[in-house]
C-alpha cells in the first residue's frame, strides 16, 4: 500500500478549500495525499486512528489567525481564519509533536506552528519588500534541510513570525530581517516556511520537497 499524507483545508460554514497544487505535487511523489478537515479531528478517537496510517502532515496555507490565540488584540488582521480550523489544526500538532512524522507548515501552517510553540506574529509587515505578492530573495543559513545560498521565492502574506515559539530556530530570512522558515530542534522534520513551495518551483521549494518527502519514505 503507498504511503498517504495529511493535508489540512481551509473552510466556511458550508464548503472545504484546498488549491489543487497541494495534492497534485504529493500526487507526484508517488504518495497519496488525504485532506483532513477541522471536523474529522475534532472527532478526537476517529482522527487518532487515522494519524497512525499516514506518515507525515502539511498543514496548508490560510488566512490570519485570530491575535486572541497569542493573547494580543486584533489591530490589524484582515481576514480571521475561523476558530474551529485553528482549534483543530492545533490538535493535530499536539499528535503530530508526540511523533517521529514529518510536519511541514505553508504560510498560515508556519504561523500556526509558532504559536503553538508560544510564539507571536507581526499582524502586519511593514519594511521595504512587499511580502503580499511577487518574489524576493531569501537567505539560508545552517540547517538540516536544505543547502546554504541565495534563493528567491514567491510571497503571499502581510504577517510573519515575531517572537519564535519555543525550541525553533530560524533557518531562511528576507533581507529586511523577516522570519521565511524555521525548523523545531528536537523533532526529526517540523519545519514551517513562510513562502508557498507547492506553487512556486524555485530550488528552495524543489529541495524543501526532496527533504520532506525524504523523510515520507525512510
Amino acid at each position: 500500500m503507498k504511503r498517504m499524507v495529511g493535508i489540512t483545508c481551509s473552510i466556511d460554514e458550508k464548503k472545504l478549500y484546498l488549491n489543487r497544487d497541494y495534492t497534485q505535487i504529493i500526487l507526484n511523489a508517488g504518495i497519496i495525499p488525504l485532506i483532513i478537515s477541522p471536523d474529522m479531528v475534532l472527532n478526537y478517537h476517529y482522527i487518532e486512528k487515522i494519524i497512525k496510517n499516514i506518515s507525515g502532515l502539511v498543514v496548508s496555507g490560510g488566512g490570519d489567525i485570530n491575535p486572541k490565540f497569542y493573547k494580543e488584540n486584533n489591530i490589524a488582521c484582515k481576514k480571521l481564519v475561523p476558530d474551529e480550523r485553528v482549534k483543530a489544526e492545533i490538535k493535530l500538532l499536539k499528535m503530530f509533536r508526540k511523533t517521529s512524522k514529518p510536519v511541514l507548515g505553508i504560510c498560515y501552517g508556519m504561523q500556526l506552528i509558532n504559536i503553538f510553540l508560544g510564539g507571536t506574529l507581526l499582524q502586519d509587515i511593514q519594511t521595504n519588500i512587499n511580502h503580499t505578492k511577487g518574489v524576493h530573495e531569501i537567505k539560508i543559513i545552517d540547517n538540516p534541510f536544505l543547502s546554504e545560498g541565495i534563493y528567491n521565492v514567491n510571497s503571499s502574506h502581510h504577517q510573519a513570525v515575531k517572537k519564535l515559539g519555543k525550541g525553533l530556530e530560524y533557518f531562511a530570512i528576507s533581507n529586511d530581517g523577516i522570519i521565511e522558515g524555521f525548523y523545531l530542534k528536537d523533532h526529526p522534520f517540523l519545519v514551517g516556511v513562510q513562502w508557498h513551495p507547492e506553487r512556486d518551483m524555485g530550488n528552495a521549494s524543489s529541495l524543501l520537497w526532496q527533504s520532506f518527502f525524504g523523510k515520507i519514505n525512510q
